[in-house]
């Protein structure tokens, strides 16, 4: 018995020595991946929507995912997708604050002091993938969410907020596998985070993974050539699942819509940028 255990023991060692390596390189190929390249950002702040639809204001912050890295057009990231869900009803102007690369820190820090005075009636926020694949840990992001909180409260005290969670960071090939299957991991736990920090706030936290894994897995066309950042077709399936969750908090009855904020005056141009 005692010899079977030491070679167990021994096995199990060299396993996790194997696996050890193996990541190592894994990361090591991760670093010397080609993305797309993020310049020159998309001009995707605007109006959209009737002329004679209620006002609403929109502001979404985060990563690449909200700059739509990726995508052929401003009109097929997320971020269009989601004023273009709200403009069957509303007059939706857009603000897109979203920077690629960004992490918790820089939207609490950066994106955040860029929210006052625009008075939102919607937040949304993408924001978490690279502070997962950048090592941040779980104790610091518990940190940057709870500043989030109280940026939010601050810059916005009237708009209703919807957070992302994370996106199933397994389904990207640009990783391989066990790197793929652990940062997949990861990202399931920073979105549980996220529930535990900011659902007891009034923040809704959305499961983007659970909603759109099956849609990314396997899908080469739904993915950008670098395999990491959604393509055009992508973006499209994302800002129709982001947007359905956006105007379902539109229309909550128990919200008081349309807004109070309706009264302020906003631009009745067609899409027309919001940038300088």
């Amino acid at each position: 018995m005692g010899i079977a255990v030491r070679h167990i023991g021994r096995a199990t060692l060299l396993g996790a020595g194997a696996l050890a390596t193996t990541l190592a390189a894994e990361v090591m190929a991760a670093r010397r991946h080609r993305f797309v390249s993020s310049q020159p950002p998309l001009e995707i702040s605007g109006t959209v929507g009737p002329e004679d639809g209620d006002p609403l204001t929109l502001v979404v912050l985060g990563d690449s995912s909200v700059a739509g890295v990726g995508a052929d057009a401003a009109e097929d990231t997320l971020t269009y997708g989601v004023a273009k869900a709200l403009s069957d009803q509303y007059r939706v102007s857009l603000h897109a604050l979203g920077v690629s690369g960004s992490r918790l820190s820089h939207v609490v820090l950066d994106q955040l002091p860029q929210v006052e005075g625009l008075e939102p009636d919607i937040v949304l926020v993408c924001v978490g993938t690279n502070d997962v694949t950048h090592g941040t840990t779980l104790r610091e992001a518990k940190r940057q969410l709870r500043l989030l909180v109280a940026g939010l409260a601050a810059v916005a005290p009237e708009a209703r907020v919807i957070v992302s969670g994370l996106p199933p960071a397994e389904t990207a090939t640009a990783f391989h596998r066990p790197l793929r299957d652990l940062l997949g991991l990861r990202a399931l736990l920073f979105t549980r985070l996220y529930r535990a920090e900011l659902v007891p706030h009034g923040i809704s936290v959305f499961d983007i993974a659970k909603l759109t894994k099956s849609a990314f897995h396997g899908k080469r066309d739904m993915f950008s050539a670098d395999r990491f950042h959604p393509s055009s077709a992508g973006y499209a399936f994302l800002g129709t699942v982001y947007g359905r969750a956006a105007a379902r908090l539109a229309r909550s009855s128990a919200l008081g819509w349309p807004p109070s904020s309706a009264v302020r005056t906003r631009s009745s141009r067609p899409w027309t940028s919001c940038r300088q």
